[in-house]
């Protein structure tokens, strides 16, 4: 696994603005130069003992020059942060522009996965990561970053809705088809992350494994069809219909050890790796665990999950 290049300060401000609405970042950076630049703007007052050769206030002459710097780098940083979301945003847009002015025309192709030619097959897989996070956008989402990943790069996207968070991963495939594998392992990556629920949104389509498995868990599976549906169609609820196609109803049930509500968690070591089962909401502190299938037996035991 190649090693994460290290990142300045600066940068790591310029990082946190872009996930920040673009209104926030500029106040920040409007309120932190107002205040840096009050105790940068002070009178420098030399104060020495009688009979001593360094003033007392030493430390604050030596961070003097940083807190200079600083009035001008801080919002500096979270106004570039500011103006590479909304560039982000506006490509985003432009995109979704020039892929609307398509016509929804039936064009023969080579590929049985794809039964129309779609603009996205000449786009990069950031411009596709852009296209749909407007497509989310348009559908009442906030989409906190995106487009700035390396290509199937785990989490592509990340949005927020209603105060919860959702995960999405894109798969820019020109002919395969999405299988199983993928989402399973993103199912796992929601579970550990704790977000409300997950989309995978391909230019493609997906295996019949991979709709069966998804049946029943909150993961909205968009293919490219599904995806021009959504890019057409501003202001729709297409995604949260997505996720009710394939969540059921969570059952009430309550924990055999500390009466607490159950939830649905992925065992991701031992014999039992990959599979569903309940365990108690107030896990660690409670490691009480029913059979998904069974609720009234409890045949796993230590089931390593998070």
């Amino acid at each position: 696994m190649a090693r994460r290049r290290r990142t300045s300060p600066l940068e790591d401000l310029v990082h946190i603005a872009t996930k920040l609405p673009a209104w926030v970042s500029l106040l920040i950076a409007l309120a932190s130069y107002l205040v840096l630049h009050h105790y940068a703007s002070q009178p420098v007052v030399v104060d020495t003992q009688p009979g001593s050769l360094l003033p007392t206030n030493m430390t604050a002459m030596m961070f003097r020059p940083l807190l200079i710097a600083a009035q001008y780098l801080i919002p500096f940083a979270f106004v570039i942060g500011a103006t590479v979301k909304a560039i982000k945003a506006l490509s985003g847009r432009r995109l979704r522009e020039q892929y609307i002015a398509v016509p929804e025309v039936e064009i023969p192709t080579q590929s049985p996965s794809q039964s129309r030619a779609k603009p996205t097959a000449e786009m990069s897989w950031s411009q596709f990561e852009l296209l749909v996070g407007e497509a989310f956008r348009q559908s009442g989402y906030r989409v906190i970053d995106g487009g700035d990943t390396g290509p199937d790069g785990g989490i592509d996207v990340n949005l927020s809705k209603n105060g919860q968070r959702y995960l999405v991963q894109c798969k820019h495939w020109k002919t395969q088809r999405v299988g199983v594998a993928v989402i399973r392992e993103l199912f796992g990556v929601m579970v550990d992350q704790g977000a409300k629920g997950a989309f995978i949104v391909t230019s493609g389509d997906f295996t019949e494994e991979a709709n069966q498995f998804a049946n029943g868990k909150p993961i909205g599976l968009i293919n490219g069809a599904k995806l021009d549906k959504m890019l057409r169609k501003a202001e729709q609820s297409m995604p949260e219909d997505t996720l009710r196609a394939t969540e059921t109803a969570p059952e009430t049930l309550s924990c055999p050890k500390c009466s607490s509500p159950m939830v649905k968690r992925v065992a991701r070591k031992g014999a039992n790796a990959g599979r569903e089962f309940w365990g108690c909401s107030r896990y660690p502190k409670c490691r009480g665990i029913l059979n998904i299938n069974d609720p009234e037996s409890r045949p796993m035991r230590n089931s390593r999950a998070r």
